[in-house]
């Protein structure tokens, strides 16, 4: 429980840090663009404008939350990645077992025949 409890304590802030991130940079750029987007197509409408403008902001932080939420759930940064002891360096490596010796194994069943 306490494993679980240490990696949930590393990946929240890490979430809630990245989607506040991406919320507003999304409502800033989806603003500006809504901006942009309503002065060319309304031509200086001040209530056509400001509606564009809102509903880029409305977009832009739908998007933001979108990709920072999917960013919050990436792999951590390198040498914080969580492990099942506290220094996996200190233990041995583990040795591979060989392949079995077959060559004696043919020459026996070739004498059979």
């Amino acid at each position: 429980m306490d494993e679980r409890q240490t990696s949930h304590d590393r990946f929240e802030p890490r979430l809630k840090r990245r989607l506040s991130i991406g919320l507003s940079v999304g409502a800033l750029v989806g603003g500006a663009l809504g901006l942009l987007v309503g002065l060319i197509a309304f031509e200086g409408r001040t209530a056509a404008v400001v509606a564009t403008a809102l509903g880029g902001a409305i977009a832009g932080l739908l998007y933001g939350a979108l990709v920072g939420s999917f960013a919050g759930l990436e792999s951590p940064d390198p040498g914080e990645e969580p492990s099942d002891t506290s220094d996996p360096l200190s233990e041995p490596a583990i040795e591979e077992q060989g392949e079995p010796d077959l060559s004696g194994a043919r020459e026996r069943k070739g004498d059979d025949r």
